[in-house]
């Protein structure tokens, strides 16, 4: 994800406009604020992918570890064969971009296949934004059109990743980047989620000034890489963080970019697992059978 970077190695593919047909439960009268907004028809460009390194496989005494676990973050089009690999693999997660910065932003799609596919293969998945500060959609909207997005087409998300990387991307006052931010983490609060922000040391200091004012239950997933490929990781553990911003402690760490797994060009992750929930069916009923309703939560990390 940093710098934009999955967006050079997704293939071809229109994002199709999904919007919800009704709206969620409100008690808190969010929708009163929040208008339905269209995703936009954007054809991501196919760029010529140079020779990827094939990812080290996680130890076998890795893949089951009480302590931590093995995830991927992605942006393109997955099939269950995929995700199925992955677990065998011991991979227990997928991070899934859920929008796109590319033009005015829109709704990415694709992360409806991948949570379904990662959910039939056992696996946890967690949505990440990629928001774009230049867009005419302010940074709760970005947030909002994620949502009503999920929630509309059945899944049930708990928690969003909001990248903050690349400062060529943020070409704009300081007071304006950290405004934007702010109101991001508010309105994701705001709509009931939990929030995590995807940056580093560097990217923080430069895009914010390292801004630490916010609350601290904002969770951090940090990377770490000495350059792309397996030969540029760092060690898979949250060992090399140090506090930055408003950050004491680290949730997930990016210690690979640019890797192949199961065929796929991803980011490789590490988590610790105390808490980490794999996706699941849950069900809501108001005392009618007839009207019950099954969504796939998503979102544990962290919890």
């Amino acid at each position: 994800m940093k710098h934009y970077l999955m967006l050079i190695f997704i293939p071809s593919l229109l994002a199709l406009p999904t919007v919800p047909t009704a709206q969620p439960s409100d008690p808190l009268g969010l929708w009163n604020h929040i208008q339905p907004v269209l995703s936009d028809q954007v054809i991501d460009p196919d760029y010529n992918i140079p020779e990827v390194q094939d990812a080290p496989e996680i130890p076998f005494d890795e893949r089951d570890s009480p302590t931590h676990a093995y995830s991927v973050d992605i942006a393109f089009h997955t099939t269950p064969s995929d995700m199925e690999c992955l677990r065998e693999k011991g991979y227990h997660s997928v991070f899934v971009r859920a929008l796109n910065p590319i033009g005015n932003t829109y709704f990415d799609s694709e992360v409806l296949n991948t949570i379904n596919n990662a959910y039939e293969a056992g696996l946890g998945s967690e949505v990440y934004i990629t928001p774009n500060i230049n867009s005419t959609r302010s940074g709760a909207d970005q947030i909002s059109l994620v949502y009503q997005n999920l929630r509309g087409n059945g899944i049930n998300v708990r928690s969003i990743w909001i990248q903050v990387t690349s400062p060529s991307n943020w070409e704009v006052p300081m007071a304006v980047r950290i405004n934007f931010i702010q109101d991001m983490i508010q309105r994701a609060k705001d709509l009931g989620l939990s929030v995590g922000i995807y940056t580093s040391f560097y990217d923080w200091l430069e895009i914010t000034g390292g801004w630490n004012t916010f609350s601290s239950d904002v969770f951090l997933w940090y990377w770490h890489v000495l350059g792309v490929g397996a030969d540029g990781e760092t060690n898979p553990t949250l060992e090399d963080f140090r506090p930055f911003g408003p950050w004491r402690q680290a949730t997930v760490k990016q210690f690979g970019q640019v890797e192949k797994v199961c065929g796929m060009i991803v980011n490789r992750n590490v988590y610790a697992t105390r808490t980490q929930l794999k996706s699941q069916i849950v069900h809501f009923s108001n005392g009618n059978k007839k009207e019950e309703k099954t969504q796939i939560r998503v979102g544990g990390i962290g919890f």
